[in-house]
């Protein structure tokens, strides 16, 4: 964890250096920038699934097994690239981390990646510090090793769903052509398909324990934490 931090710190570090060092030298080429436009962002932030992953409920299509597991707080890495206006900004991003998730006595890893399609609304325009309201749907889905298991053989699951983003917080223009950004964000998301070894099925479909009632509904999961960001307008 300590190491993963480090190095997101390091690479916002190295990409900040890289971005002043452009916009100087864009500086020193054009006579004027207004910061509006496409950018390039990356961004960081601690995650962790709350919710129905719990790391106690199995879901069962026949003699198939499905663990639904308890993930543990890892830092998330965003890539992507968005347009800026004056008074808002729109963004997409790819999310990814790495978690140590746990089921009852087993250990494992579970990889998380979304596309995030984020709006911001500036409540203040013409400051160099903007807040913002945050609204935005995401698509992750979540590959855990090992998820799924079938006549004592177990499998990697992969979990696919559908979510809602809400935010507030700040953006900074720390010059023409370069911002940064922090606030707290919450995603709320279902996941409605799995998918081991074989075909695939929905959540809905799937019975609690074996031979038990049906499961009738996504899985729900949500997530509250901070996040901060820059940006490269082009």
């Amino acid at each position: 964890m300590k190491r993963t931090w480090i190095s997101i710190v390091i690479s916002l570090g190295v990409a900040a250096c890289a971005s002043v060092a452009a916009c100087a030298s864009a500086a020193a080429q054009t006579p004027q920038r207004t910061g509006e436009g496409f950018f390039l962002a990356v961004s960081g932030q601690p995650l962790a699934l709350r919710g129905d992953f719990d790391g106690r409920l199995v879901l069962w299509h026949f003699d198939k097994a499905f663990f639904v597991p308890e993930l543990n707080q890892a830092a998330a890495l965003g890539f992507g690239l968005g347009f800026k206006r004056k008074s808002w900004l729109w963004e997409i991003l790819h999310v990814r981390s790495r978690h140590p998730s746990a089921f009852r006595d087993r250990a494992g890893t579970a990889f998380y990646r979304s596309v995030e399609i984020d709006g911001r609304s500036f409540l203040v325009r013409d400051f160099p510090a903007k807040p913002y309201l945050l609204v935005g749907i995401s698509v992750p889905w979540l590959k855990v090793d090992p998820g799924a298991e079938i006549s004592g053989l177990k499998y990697r699951a992969t979990y696919i769903g559908l979510g809602l983003n809400i935010g507030l917080g700040i953006v900074l223009e720390i010059a023409p052509s370069l911002f940064v950004s922090g606030g707290g964000v919450y995603r709320a998301a279902g996941f409605f398909y799995v998918s081991g070894e074989g075909k695939g099925r929905d959540i809905g479909d799937l019975r609690v324990g074996s031979g038990g009632d049906k499961w009738n509904r996504w899985l729900k999961a949500s997530s509250l934490s901070w996040m901060i960001g820059l940006g490269l307008v082009l």
